[in-house]
C-alpha cells in the first residue's frame, strides 16, 4: 500500500531550495567581477546546499524498501543524488571565488555575465520541469499532458547547446591570455569556467532523467 511519504514532493522541495541557490548567480558574479565583497552570499548558499542535504538525507531514510511507488525506487534515489549535484556545483563556484581575485575588463565580463544568465535561464526551466512529473502523476499518465511536458523539457538541448557555445568563445580568449596571466590565475578562471559548464551539463542530465522516468 502507498504510505504517506510522498518522495515527488520531496523532490520538488529539494528543487526548488536548488533553483533559491542559483537565484544567488548573477549577483554572486556580479559582486565578484565588481570587486565587492561575497561573504554574504556565500554563506546563503552554504546553508541552502545544507538544507538540500537534509531533504536528501531525511528522502533517503523514509524512501523505504518493500513499499509501493509509481517510480522504482533505485531510479528515485539516483535523481535526487543527480539534482543535488546541482547545488553542489553552485556551492563550489561561490567557495571558489573566496580563494582568488581576478579582474576583467568590460568585455569578457559581459561574456561571463551572459554565461551566467543562460544558466540561470537554464535553472528556471528545471524547476518548471520537475514541477512536471507532479502533473504527469496527477493526470494518471495522460498521453497529451507527457506531450505538452516533452515539448518543454527538449527546450532545455538549446539552453546547454547556447551555454557550452559562449563558454567555448570565452575559452578560446582564455587560452590566447596563457603566457600573459600568472598560471595560478590561469587555472583558477579555467576551473570556475569548468564549474559552470557542469551545472548546465548536470541540470541537462536531470532534466533528461525526468524524461526517462515519466516514459518508463
Amino acid at each position: 500500500m502507498f504510505q504517506p511519504f510522498n518522495p515527488i514532493e520531496e523532490v520538488v522541495k529539494h528543487a526548488l531550495i536548488v533553483e533559491e541557490a542559483s537565484d544567488y548567480l548573477p549577483e554572486l558574479f556580479k559582486k565578484y567581477l565588481n570587486g565587492e565583497d561575497i561573504k554574504d552570499i556565500v554563506d546563503k548558499v552554504d546553508k541552502l546546499e545544507d538544507d538540500a542535504d537534509d531533504i536528501k538525507r531525511n528522502f533517503r531514510q523514509y524512501l523505504k524498501k518493500g513499499h509501493l511507488y509509481r517510480f522504482e525506487r533505485a531510479d528515485l534515489l539516483d535523481f535526487i543524488d543527480m539534482q543535488d549535484k546541482i547545488i553542489d556545483l553552485i556551492e563550489d563556484v561561490a567557495k571558489k571565488m573566496t580563494f582568488n581575485r581576478i579582474d576583467f575588463d568590460e568585455e569578457h565580463k559581459k561574456m561571463i555575465y551572459s554565461v551566467v544568465d543562460e544558466i540561470e535561464n537554464m535553472l528556471d526551466h528545471f524547476k518548471k520541469t520537475v514541477k512536471y512529473i507532479n502533473i504527469i502523476l496527477e493526470s494518471d499518465f495522460a498521453k497529451n499532458t507527457i506531450k505538452n511536458q516533452e515539448d518543454d523539457i527538449a527546450e532545455m538541448k538549446w539552453f546547454e547547446k547556447d551555454v557550452d557555445n559562449k563558454l567555448f568563445e570565452f575559452g578560446k580568449w582564455l587560452y590566447s591570455q596563457k603566457d600573459i596571466l600568472h598560471p595560478i590565475d590561469f587555472i583558477f578562471i579555467r576551473e570556475l569556467v569548468l564549474l559552470l559548464s557542469r551545472i548546465a551539463d548536470v541540470t541537462q542530465n536531470v532534466c533528461d532523467r525526468i524524461h526517462i522516468l515519466i516514459n518508463e
